[in-house]
């Protein structure tokens, strides 16, 4: 992408790799704003741990600043941004730069509710660049965080009511705004659709559901890259070893849980918001009231009431054990979607009766609509809601509502019936990723929470305090007490030691690329051994010195010409192998001798090497001359130019 913009974008999203294949850019995160930022950057190493750096500096920052702003304490603030920028989810994508971007999303949904509270000028210009910030950064969450901006929108739409937003003088901003978001949107998104409905490209609902997926169990999972996980990170990759009983606990990217001190003070946040904002809960006030309300009119009719009148006992029973009812059900499907997500049906009848994507659906469904029916119920005997939700701060309110939505969208039994009608989400691997805005608002709950533990310690107050001993000695047990916090979360959120991995810079790259890169008779070659996996990375990575198309790639979708190269040139091809080079255009071979084998148990890294050049040194004595040309040689590399058919004389062999 960098290349791309030094040049100018004359094939954007024709990458180099999967070659013939076009479009092959929108099998992967595009990345377009992160190239942008580095682009100024001579060394795409140093870019790239820029990048990763950045990601925690920006994402603690911008959370704190937002939280600023929704009334949080400076202290409380500072825990938060820092529960967010170091949450366990992002600690366990350190190798995936496009999942450690989130710095984005806090300003994006902040910058969106403010746009629709003042509607002016300058709020649209402020969304459009942070929303253009997020677009840009990777599709994963380009798509994602269109569903908390909903959850956002109807918090406002609530607040502000259809008229207001929807005013000639609120359109003035927010038709514009729209328009340029929406042209952003499509600019990005475009190729992807255009791309899907050419390959097909949507996830086996199996993968969706099972890999990708979060059940409960993940959200009370370490990340084994918690210093206090049982697990270590290379347990993902061995988890037939496990125990039965541990395996759900231990899930590649199913490892959710925000951390202790997070946990606990978001937890407590929520119960001071439903102590605070719960139905019933403004005392005798409310109720005097609500009897006031009652009172007939002087016209002799009874007042309009909030609340609905009183039940007699028997019905009241029988409606709250119907209530009861309704929420065990919908427990219970929610329970068997886990079941199905952890694996526990495989080969348990009657579960195994149906695939795990019809069970997911129906159950989803059933979830739904006993939750919907529970609580249409509930407002109709009751007359409103459990929370008085209008008394809520309606930013506060979107952000609930954001998390919440989320969270619910992490599991396959609320993902799958939705994505059966919602555009996209088939195209999403890993539903759990929603957990990076169930992040954002636990750590809106956590300093939310931790202010009203401070408020209620008597320890917010010493600032209210006239100058004397006693708000020196408050002020000092506050800044203990905040500090001791902070060494909490740090020692809470400390990783285990990161392994880095030492990456070649384009001087140190094997001489086969060298020669490659001065080669303009190369059109297009394959690199061999073809193994259909992320070890293909290292030949994109090396391909950025040459930039000569490659039949080698790695992206969670392939197109249909990998698929059918990747059987027949795994290893070195013959005779149908070479009719498929020939008929994709490819003309030239690399093959890595050092790499065609597997290495057996005790033996020596060059014995390994010995028995490759071997394999290779046997297949030249097979084909030379009929099928390939040798052109360049240098151990353990070496370069043939695939000849076609109709060529029988045998070539000299440049060295």
């Amino acid at each position: 992408m960098v290349r791309q913009i030094h040049l100018g974008f004359p094939d954007l999203w024709d990458a180099n790799f999967f070659y013939p294949a076009r479009g092959t850019l929108a099998m992967s995160d595009h990345m377009l704003g992160p190239a942008f930022e580095i682009a100024w950057m001579s060394n795409p190493i140093a870019g790239y741990n820029l990048l990763v750096f950045s990601s925690f500096v920006l994402s603690g920052a911008g959370t704190f600043w937002v939280l600023r702003r929704s009334g949080v304490s400076g202290p409380a603030a500072t825990l938060g941004g820092a529960a967010f920028a170091f949450s366990p989810f992002r600690m366990s994508h350190l190798n995936h730069l496009l999942m450690l971007i989130m710095q984005w999303i806090p300003l994006t949904l902040w910058s969106f509710d403010r746009l629709l509270l003042e509607r002016t000028v300058r709020r649209g210009a402020l969304f459009l660049l942070f929303y253009g910030l997020q677009l840009t950064a990777g599709c994963y969450f380009a798509y994602m965080i269109h569903l908390p901006m909903l959850a956002i929108l109807a918090s406002r739409w609530a607040a502000c009511g259809r008229r207001r937003l929807l005013e000639r003088e609120s359109l003035r901003v927010l038709a514009p705004v729209a328009a340029l978001a929406a042209g952003a949107a499509v600019a990005i998104f475009l190729p992807y659709l255009r791309l899907a409905q050419r390959l097909d490209m949507t996830h086996d609902d199996r993968e969706i559901g099972r890999r990708g997926g979060a059940a409960l169990a993940s959200y009370v999972s370490p990340a084994p890259e918690s210093v206090y996980s049982l697990h270590s990170p290379g347990a993902l990759w061995d988890r037939a070893g496990l125990d039965p009983w541990v395996r759900p606990f231990v899930r590649s990217e199913n490892s959710l849980f925000p951390g202790f001190l997070p946990a606990l003070a978001a937890g407590y946040g929520l119960w001071e918001m439903r102590r605070r904002y719960r139905a019933g809960a403004a005392g005798a006030a409310t109720v005097a009231t609500a009897t006031a309300a009652a009172a007939p009119a002087p016209g002799g009719a009874p007042a309009a009431l909030g609340a609905a009148p009183p039940a007699p006992a028997g019905l009241a029973r029988r409606r709250r054990a119907l209530l009861w009812g309704l929420l065990a059900l919908a427990l219970a499907a929610f329970a068997l979607g886990d079941v199905y997500t952890l694996g526990f049906a495989d080969g348990q009848p009657p579960f195994d009766r149906w695939p795990e994507a019809t069970a997911w659906t129906v159950l989803g469904v059933a979830l739904l609509l006993c939750l919907g029916l529970a609580a249409a119920l509930r407002r109709r005997w009751t007359g409103g809601p459990a929370w008085r939700w209008r008394e809520l701060d309606p930013w506060h309110r979107g952000l609930l509502l954001a998390g919440l939505l989320s969270f619910a969208l992490s599991f396959p039994v609320i993902y799958f019936p939705l994505m059966r009608v919602v555009p996209g989400l088939h195209s999403m691997r890993a539903p759990a990723r929603f957990d990076a805005f169930v992040s954002l608002t636990v750590a809106f709950l956590a300093a939310w929470g931790l202010d009203r533990l401070a408020e209620r310690t008597g320890l917010a107050g010493w600032r209210r305090l006239p100058p004397g001993g006693r708000r020196r000695a408050l002020g000092a047990a506050a800044a203990g007490a905040w500090l001791a916090l902070g060494a909490l979360l740090t020692a809470d959120l400390a990783p285990r030691p990161v392994r880095w991995v030492e990456v070649l810079a384009e001087d140190q790259f094997p001489d086969v690329y060298v020669w490659l890169r001065g080669r303009p008779d190369v059109r297009a070659l394959v690199e061999v051994p073809l193994r259909p996996n992320w070890t293909e990375t290292a030949y994109m990575y090396y391909s950025t010195l040459h930039w000569k198309p490659i039949a080698n790639g790695y992206s969670s979708f392939v197109p249909a010409s990998y698929d059918a190269l990747a059987p027949k040139v795994r290893l070195l091809p013959e005779g149908d192998g070479f009719d498929l080079l020939e008929q994709m255009g490819i003309s030239h071979l690399v093959a890595h001798s050092d790499l065609l084998v597997k290495r057996a148990p005790g033996e020596s890294e060059d014995a390994a090497g010995a028995r490759g050049a071997a394999m290779v040194d046997a297949w030249e004595r097979r084909f030379l001359g009929r099928r390939i040309e040798r052109v360049w040689a240098g151990d353990p590399d070496r370069v043939y130019r695939l000849l076609p058919v109709a060529a029988s004389a045998s070539p000299a062999v440049v060295r």
